[in-house]
């Protein structure tokens, strides 16, 4: 009997050890198997956790924030390094939530951004995606919680079939799509999602409600929250929830159910909850293949409003503001059913919210009746009984995430932005940088233009351009020039005269047409505001048509210097980028060859570009920004080319923010 127990357990042991052995040689034999795939990136990230001992935030989340989330941006803006975990849902919330504790440390940061499934989803994992994820790196299993280890040695044989056959991947949905340094992804998405309503089936919707209709969290996500949480904290980290970006076209419960989940999760779990979801509902213009997807666009839009969350809550320092108050005039919105849309600057008195129309009529809308303004947060929305026109009926026509302009006015495309905006004047704090000098660049200028100006005497500036700089879609009065000459007015006490030789639709061959005429003008200082016109189309990045544009500007630049007119190079927007004939990264070539042709030309260049850059990170430019969708700037978007234009003229060194009435001030 003896002899037979131990026969039986030396078989046992046998049988294990074999089966170990089979088990290892699947997982570890034919290494990097899985290496191009979107999965197997988890790897990538993983490792960034693992050798990040520096103060970082690390968020947990799936694909919404691989497919959300500017991690330069982010880094830049509170001074953490970032571990971002997200990649799929799929693999399970519970498996992002062990791998993030592999190293968590004192005053780390840790962001709960999970999808809008993790009030009743920390049971299951993915084990397809884990173990094609994980592949080879059998170091990761360590994090696989040892009830579910049955499921995962279940899957063993299907993971080995898998492995054989796998082909490998490519396009967005791979490694390719992603930065081996930091696994953010860098696939360009430059488009809309604008099939969402023919394939909602496939896309599906977004809810926070159970299957009873209410919103509530099951025991088990509150008690491994609770649990994640005291783990976190005993570390000496902090941890918070965050809302994660969705399709607000998507959402199929009340908006207002978002708000309770938030109060709910507070309540129960005790996880501060430091977004409102609302400011995380994006259109289809800001997403792209998911409905937990960001484009390119949206991406730096929702990275910068959690930026806001985390100084809100105190989590990182915010910039200091003074007591010292200036107004914002005319800051303008588009605003969607009750969403809530960010300001520029936090306000602390809202003193005008208006609309103007195309005949220069004013409405006046009225706090409380027409819109409700969030001081702690900065936000503005419409109220339940608003008469601010909603934008949510603006309409776009799309072919494959992109829109081709028709300028037939029985069928325009896409429908202007000016019946929706509105206008809003402001009181806000200014930071300490506003009351410094700006950027002193009149070395640009001529001694005899700046000897002008100092003296009293009078100046002239013209300006040659496009439909820009010929004010399209605005009022004629509020564009960039003129804010240049009433700038210089004021703070001199000159008188400036302006002659506007820029015509809509044209591009650099204006130049050559005008140049006779400019130069018997002879004005001090010439604008010239060409490029967005210029460089659109399939092959507006082929070297040949960037060689060509800035020889020619060169060339015109030359040709005014000679005769002695001062000469500023005035950059250009990213227009909208889901326009069928934008080429983005024309856009970038063609700022740089300007930049380039200042710095070889000792002429100053208007980096209208990042001032654009900047402001895009908080207000969506297409809707907030453009009068017309694409790139016409309302008469607010021309005080951002005139405050990128001013510092030429920074003659005295003493320019401050404050003192200009137009200035925006951009962190």
């Amino acid at each position: 009997m003896l002899k037979y127990i131990k026969y039986l357990l030396t078989t046992v042991l046998i049988s294990v050890l074999l089966f170990e052995l089979v088990v290892w040689g699947i997982i570890v034999q034919k290494k990097g198997v899985f290496s191009s795939s979107y999965q197997n990136v988890i790897v990538d990230k993983y490792r960034i956790l693992e050798n990040t001992d520096e103060k970082k935030i690390i968020l947990i989340s799936g694909s919404s924030s691989s497919f959300g989330l500017d991690q330069e941006l982010l880094e830049n803006e509170t001074g953490y390094k970032v571990a971002n975990l997200g990649l799929h849902a799929g693999f399970g919330q519970l498996f992002h939530s062990e791998l993030a504790k592999e190293n968590i440390n004192e005053g780390d940061i840790v962001l709960l951004g999970y999808e809008y499934n993790w009030f009743n989803n920390f049971e299951t994992l993915g084990q397809q995606l884990i173990m094609t994820g994980i592949d080879d790196n059998i170091d990761m299993y360590k994090h696989i919680p040892v009830d579910h280890w049955k499921d995962f040695v279940g899957y063993i044989f299907k993971y080995a079939a898998e492995k054989n056959a796998y082909g490998g991947a490519s396009g967005n949905y791979a490694r390719e799509a992603f930065s081996p340094e930091n696994g953010q992804m860098t696939w360009p998405r430059y488009y809309a999602m604008s099939d969402y309503f023919d394939n909602v089936a496939t896309y599906g919707q977004i809810s926070v409600l159970d299957a009873n209709g209410n919103v509530s969290i099951t025991d088990t996500s509150r008690e491994y929250l609770q649990d994640l949480k005291k783990y976190v904290e005993d570390r000496g980290a902090s941890i918070y929830f965050v809302s994660s970006p969705i399709l607000y076209e998507s959402v199929s419960c009340d908006v207002n159910d978002f708000l309770k989940l938030v109060e709910l999760e507070e309540e129960q779990v005790g996880i501060p909850y430091i977004s409102d979801p609302r400011l995380y509902m994006f259109p289809i213009d800001l997403m792209s293949n998911a409905v937990n997807h960001c484009n390119s666009e949206g991406e730096k839009v929702r990275t910068s409003i959690l930026v806001d969350d985390l100084r809100l809550c105190g989590a990182v320092d915010s910039e200091t503001m003074t007591d010292t108050v200036k107004t914002e005039q005319g800051e303008t919105f588009v605003l969607v059913d009750s969403l809530p849309k960010r300001f520029l600057h936090k306000p602390k008195t809202v003193k005008s919210v208006y609309g103007v129309d195309s005949y220069g009529n004013v409405t006046q809308y009225k706090e409380g009746t027409d819109y409700v303004i969030d001081y702690d947060r900065g936000t503005i929305r419409r109220a339940e009984t608003s008469t601010i026109p909603n934008y949510g009926e603006h309409h776009v026509d799309y072919i494959s995430g992109k829109f081709t302009w028709v300028s037939d006015p029985e069928n325009y495309n896409p429908q202007s932005n000016k019946g929706y905006q509105i206008r809003v004047d402001y009181e806000y704090c200014v930071s300490e940088k506003e009351l410094e000098p700006i950027d002193n660049n009149s070395a640009y200028l001529s001694d005899a233009v700046k000897n002008k100006v100092l003296n009293g005497e009078s100046i002239s500036i013209a300006l040659c351009g496009d439909s820009i700089g010929a004010g399209a879609d605005t009022d004629g009065q509020g564009i960039f020039l003129n804010y240049v000459a009433e700038s210089l007015e004021q703070y001199y006490n000159i008188e400036v005269k302006t002659q506007n030789f820029s015509i809509g639709g044209r591009s650099r061959d204006l130049l050559t047409e005008k140049m006779s005429d400019i130069i018997e003008m002879r004005p001090d200082v010439l604008l010239i505001e060409f490029g967005m016109n210029d460089h659109c189309g399939a092959d507006g990045a082929s070297e040949e048509r960037v060689k060509s544009y800035k020889s020619d500007i060169e060339n015109a630049v030359d040709v005014f210097k000679e005769n002695g007119i001062d000469v500023i190079l005035v950059g250009f927007p990213q227009q909208n980028m889901t326009w069928d004939v934008e080429n983005v990264d024309a856009t970038k070539l063609y700022n740089e060859a300007l930049k380039d042709i200042a710095n070889s030309k000792n002429v100053y260049f208007a980096n209208v570009y990042d001032i654009f850059n900047r402001v895009g990170n908080i207000k969506p430019i297409s809707r907030d920004v453009m009068a017309d969708f694409i790139h016409h700037s309302t008469e607010w978007g021309h005080k951002l080319y005139y405050s990128s234009i001013i510092e030429a003229f920074n003659f005295d060194g003493e320019m401050k923010p404050i003192d200009l009435p137009n200035y925006i001030y951009v962190e």
